[in-house]
């Protein structure tokens, strides 16, 4: 964990946000919800709930893609930011939203089951079938 402040936004600026405190480095996961969403697999820093301030959020739109868990997007642009379990005080972030350097490390790959075949996993990343324990 790292502490940090961090802007982040999506593409169109209608959602604009300050994280700070302590940041989980990166996991990407290879999850089918993830390359739904994304289009890809997905890249996630998480903070606390409470230490995302919001600058802009007019155009924040949150999807409840499962029992468990609801997406964070910008209904303006499309841009995918937010992931949350229901009733976690965690937010994850996709790490690719935010302004400028994030002094974050990419840690491993989840989920790597449903992983594509075009694109190979690079091999000094931890890897994990599913979320490691």
């Amino acid at each position: 964990m790292k502490k940090l402040s961090l802007k982040a936004s999506c593409l169109c600026g209608g959602i604009q946000l300050r994280t700070h405190g302590y940041h989980r480095d990166v996991h990407n996961c290879h999850c089918i919800q993830c390359m739904k969403t994304h289009g890809h697999y997905a890249a996630y820093t998480n903070v606390q709930e409470q230490n995302v301030k919001f600058l802009k959020k007019r155009t924040l739109k949150w999807f409840r893609s499962s029992k468990r868990a609801k997406k964070g997007f910008c209904r303006k642009c499309g841009a995918s930011l937010f992931f949350k379990v229901i009733g976690s005080n965690i937010v994850h972030i996709a790490a690719g939203m935010f302004n400028g350097p994030t002094k974050l490390k990419t840690k491993m790959n989840i989920f790597v089951k449903r992983k594509l075949d075009y694109y190979k996993l690079d091999n000094r990343l931890a890897t994990f079938k599913r979320y490691p324990k």
